[in-house]
């Protein structure tokens, strides 16, 4: 999303009703609390790490 879209959102955002405030301000806290997937597997680190011992 560039700036612009970020302002436009924000404007949007003024004209929501409480109820959908609230249900997106859940939806936001789920993605935040979300844990970022790993770039590699446990596996996949294990054998990068094998192949310095």
């Amino acid at each position: 999303m560039n700036s612009k879209q970020f302002e436009v959102l924000k404007k949007q955002i003024k004209n929501m009703t409480p109820c959908q405030l609230r249900t997106l301000k859940t939806e936001i806290s789920q993605t935040l609390s979300e844990p970022k997937n790993a770039l590699l597997t446990d596996e996949e680190q294990r054998l990068i790490a094998s192949l310095f011992r």
